[in-house]
């Protein structure tokens, strides 16, 4: 047998017809080991220089063997060690992998692998072999060869877990235990059930290229939800997935299977049959649909599908979890080999392993178990943090920056530093700017006015999750520093500045929906420091005393006594309320699908959802909101009013007819009230996504002189009067709040 190594891709590519003839004639027969997934895998992971694939050759020129091998570094107790190992190894997508050899061909083939790597393992290169069909007659002959040339061997095992399919669905079932056959067939009659719901095959290119998106995103959202990071977090993954499935496609190997409600995808399984095996490699399906038993129902119809078109067995793969074995799983056995030349290097990263797990075992025989309980609370604390810290870029090290962040904002804030500051605020603006040597930073002259715009809502001391609000000594704290470091206007006065063109830069003051603490606590810290403001009523609230609809399912979800809310806004989900956080969770989840609707199905949904929670109206939310009477008296001490809709609706996803009426009633009515002009506007929610481009004429139609969002930023002369930003930092922190402010100031942030 003569030996050739390939380590240029473009000799593999040429290999492509003969490899697929060969692997037909082999026991390694899998498709981990097809020419499409090893050069899909090696487009995505490949390293230039570690391809070392050998190829067999008879004196014949026939090729009889293809040893797909890469080199590669490991490390294990700090020590580099220089490998062999299969292409598709390291990545956890492939299974089942091995030398490919024709059939009676076996010994001479390997014989010439083993000779052909031994300089190479003289040298210390070791062979790391994963994932080798128990089965294998390569596993005997790899031992044989590694014992004739005095290496060091060891073997492990990996368990999976494989379902060998009768010709009949109903054989199936009736090879399940009693009370799961009962759950499969209940979930999967009631899913087709509903006419709004499919299931189906991606067969066609831009099917797929449509799904592999969903997949990467309901896997990833599935195992966010259990805590970890799930697979497809890395590009070279989803890289990998993509060009291995538009060569499975070409095929027919690929099975990506999927259900489909009202044309959102709930569930997906990725997969491929070959050789009569249908093979499960990666799925997803969306969390809060796990009432359905979306993922299980998926699942039995796809077996179902299988064993229709006489596919012969369903491998799970490795591991063997529970509910694999509910499927009907028996356990097969793959084995991992390490065979390197003797040395205490070696020597440790061989038997390393074993003798770490035998010294655990003798020290957690030693040590008290209350130790040990405390230690693995510590280990688990410590995975935890490494998770944050990797998916929210938080952890023990940003929880130490916060604290030295909010140490010098406390500095900042108690000593001279805003008033030594004011003045270059106020004169010149600090601009930022990254390019290759770092954030290049200049300063310029300020040649036109600005004006920043604060809102806030409620102001109390309730401390009530459901409704949250500012504290009264926070809110003073916030007036105060403002009223001292900022020249506070008018909202009209504002729009005087900008209009205008004046230089300098103000501050207006705004409170949304008109809530009644705004009176009995806003109000007297707003006269204290002399600050004019201007509060944005929502006049149907006012009229009847009632709640705002949001409130009304806020306060819903606080007091229901059920522990979940089955619903169907955008897509099947379950909302659990067996405690205060998932009530509030619930509370911000229901809130933005509702935020997608057209507002007759808001209310629709909103009257759906009252319903379900059954809570008997208390009267606790009632009367929260102002009187017209203290808007009048307000309003002879420096207090504006502006219009916030009659209702407080997505204006986005209502009709011109049913805005024009929002805006315009609104007007009227507090107008009548006041017997006074009002002339701004505050969009509900105020989001980009909340108002509409024609929503601007329909403002300036109405008679507003200027509308407000909460979009975030700076105001000059150039911005649309009727899409003023507005925001604040909000921080539960005062000396956070000033040190804020000023920096958003002097960088116009």
């Amino acid at each position: 047998m003569k030996v050739v190594e390939i380590r240029r891709e473009g000799e593999l590519q040429s290999l492509r017809d003969h490899w697929q003839k060969l692997i037909c004639d082999s026991a390694a027969n899998t498709i981990f080991l097809s020419w499409e997934w090893i050069t899909a895998w090696w487009s995505a992971y490949g390293k230039a220089g570690e391809l070392r694939i050998l190829t067999a050759v008879d004196e014949n020129g026939v090729l009889r063997g293809i040893a797909p091998l890469r080199s590669q570094t490991v490390h294990r107790y700090g020590q580099a060690f220089s490998a062999l190992s299969f292409i598709g190894d390291g990545s956890n997508d492939s299974d089942y992998m091995d030398l490919i050899v024709a059939a009676g061909y076996e010994e001479p083939v390997m014989a010439s692998f083993a000779q052909y790597w031994a300089e190479d393992v003289r040298r210390g290169m070791m062979l790391l072999l994963n994932q080798i069909p128990f089965t294998s007659p390569n596993l005997a002959l790899l031992k044989t060869a590694a014992e004739q040339q005095g290496l060091l061997w060891t073997e492990t095992e990996t368990p999976c877990a494989t379902v060998s399919l009768p010709q009949t669905w109903d054989e199936y079932v009736g090879m399940l235990k009693p009370r799961f056959r009962t759950k499969v067939r209940s979930v999967l009659r009631n899913l087709e059930s509903l006419p709004s719901l499919r299931f189906g095959f991606c067969d066609r290119a831009e099917q797929v290229e449509r799904m592999l998106p969903i997949l990467f995103d309901l896997h990833t959202r599935r195992w966010t939800q259990a805590g970890k990071p799930g697979v497809f977090g890395g590009e070279p993954k989803r890289s990998f997935y993509t060009a291995l499935s538009t060569l499975l496609l070409e095929r027919d190997w690929l099975r990506f299977s999927w259900v489909e409600w009202n044309g959102r995808i709930l569930a997906c399984q990725y997969g491929f049959t070959y050789a009569g095996i249908y093979s499960q490699l990666q799925e997803g399906y969306e969390p809060t649909s796990e009432h359905w038993n979306i993922g299980a129902g998926l699942r039995a119809w796809s077996i179902r599908e299988y064993v229709k078109h006489g596919v012969r067995e369903y491998d799970f793969l490795s591991g063997t979890e529970r509910h694999k074995l509910d499927w009907g799983a028996e356990i097969r056995r793959t084995k991992s080999i390490v065979a390197a030349r003797p040395g205490f290097k070696t020597l440790l990263y061989c038997r390393g392993p074993e003798w770490e797990e035998r010294t655990r075992g003798v020290v957690k025989g030693l040590l008290p178990e209350k130790i040990l309980a405390i230690r693995q609370e510590r280990l688990e604390r410590q995975r935890l943090a490494a998770f944050q810290k990797t998916n929210n870029g938080q952890g023990t090290e940003s929880h130490g920056l916060e604290l030295m962040r909010k140490a010098m904002a406390s500095c900042y804030f108690h000593g001279r530093f805003p008033a030594l500051v004011r003045p270059v605020r106020d004169r010149y603006q600090l601009s930022v700017a990254a390019n290759g040597n770092g954030p290049k930073i200049s300063w310029k002259k300020r040649t036109e006015g600005a004006a920043r715009i604060l809102f806030y809502h409620r102001v109390n001391d309730d401390r009530d999750p459901f409704f949250p609000a500012i504290g009264k000594d926070l809110f003073e704290q916030h007036m105060r520093y403002v009223a001292r470091h900022y020249k506070v206007v008018s909202m009209s006065d504002l729009l005087n500045h900008l209009e205008t063109g004046s230089p300098g830069l103000v501050v207006a003051i705004t409170l949304d929906d008109g809530y009644q603490d705004n009176y009995h606590n806003a109000f007297p810290i707003l006269q204290r420091y002399g600050l004019p403001a201007t509060i944005f009523l929502t006049t149907e609230t006012m009229d009847t005393r009632d709640p705002l609809w949001f409130e009304q399912m806020a306060q819903a979800l606080k007091k229901t006594s059920r522990e979940f809310l089955d619903l169907e806004i955008d897509i099947p989900r379950r909302f659990w309320l067996r405690t205060q956080a998932e009530r509030l969770e619930s509370n911000d989840l229901i809130f933005s699908a509702l935020r997608t609707l057209e507002d007759g199905e808001r209310k629709r949904w909103l009257r759906e959802i009252l319903r379900q929670l059954a809570v008997a109206e208390d009267g606790e939310r009632r009367d929260k909101m102002l009187t017209w009477d203290q808007v009048r008296l307000m309003k002879q001490h420096k207090i504006d009013f502006g219009g916030h809709t009659v209702t407080h609706p997505f204006m986005s996803k209502m009709t011109r007819e049913q805005a024009t009426w929002e805006v315009g009633e609104c007007k009227r009515r507090i107008e009548e009230e006041l017997q006074l002009p009002i002339d701004c506007f505050a969009y509900p929610n105020g989001r980009e996504q909340d108002f509409r481009e024609w929503h601007k004429d329909l403002i300036c139609g109405a008679g507003f002189r200027a509308a407000v969002t909460t979009i975030w930023g700076m105001n000059y002369r150039s911005t649309n009067p009727t899409e003023l930003k507005r925001g604040g930092p909000w921080e539960e922190n005062a000396a956070l709040f000033a040190c804020k402010l000023d920096w958003y100031q002097l960088v116009n942030g």
